[in-house]
């Protein structure tokens, strides 16, 4: 039996932008689940895909972009996952927040352009979306991006990981070497710190939308160490 893949979003998007992944993979005959979080708390997210992992029957390659990887780091403790990929993505151990990793950031370096919260709420500048979110994808496709934002919830960005679950799975790295959202430096630094496979690709941060196939290569080598 192949392994599933289950594929979770980060903050400000939803699991659509998965589409190109999610065809690659279905592709070459892998069972792919993409979990729709709304990203209002981190123990909610884990939660609806722990809930997303218990129908799943055989081993799981559990995969998240940005603020997605903290949400595999705690609900990856699951049994029925095998492995953890990260895509860009946050990877905070135990009692660290995504929030407690972004105040790792160098100052002098491409800053999120994060708006004041309103209503608990976070999104992205509109206008600055494409250049540090998207900056790969087309204009189109950037500025719909833009437009229909997912609002992120404070508490899913102040969340604090109950127990990381690479510490004790094997873990893939794709570290994106033009992303203006999680600097390449704090993506080498944390991939280092969980001992992670790492593959390095030119691309923005939606490079799971701007090349689909660079990723599912990456989840598939993840999914061969598990058959």
């Amino acid at each position: 039996m192949s392994a599933t893949i289950v594929l979770v979003h980060g903050g400000f998007v939803d699991g659509a932008g998965w589409r190109g992944v999610y065809d690659a993979l279905t592709a070459d005959g892998f069972d792919v689940r993409i979990v729709q979080n709304p990203t209002k708390s981190l123990a909610d997210d884990a939660a609806t895909t722990r809930d997303i992992l218990d129908t799943i029957d055989g081993p799981v390659v559990l995969v998240g972009h940005s603020y997605g990887g903290a949400v595999i780091t705690e609900a990856g403790n699951h049994d029925k996952v095998g492995a953890l990929v990260y895509v860009t993505a946050f990877a905070p151990d135990q009692g660290e927040s995504v929030n407690t990793l972004l105040g790792t950031f160098p100052a002098d370096g491409p800053q999120p352009p994060i708006l004041p919260p309103v209503n608990g709420y976070l999104f992205l500048d509109r206008g600055k979306f494409a250049e540090s979110f998207a900056a790969d994808v087309s204009t189109q496709e950037a500025s719909f991006m833009a437009d229909s934002q997912v609002p992120w919830g404070l508490d899913a960005l102040g969340g604090v990981v109950t127990k990381a679950a690479w510490h004790a799975k094997p873990s893939w790295y794709l570290h994106v070497t033009e992303d203006r959202m999680i600097p390449p430096t704090e993506q080498a630094a944390m991939a280092q710190r969980i001992g992670a496979t790492v593959v390095e690709t030119p691309g923005s941060h939606a490079i799971y939308v701007s090349q689909p196939g660079v990723v599912a290569d990456l989840i598939k080598k993840a999914a061969a160490t598990l058959q």
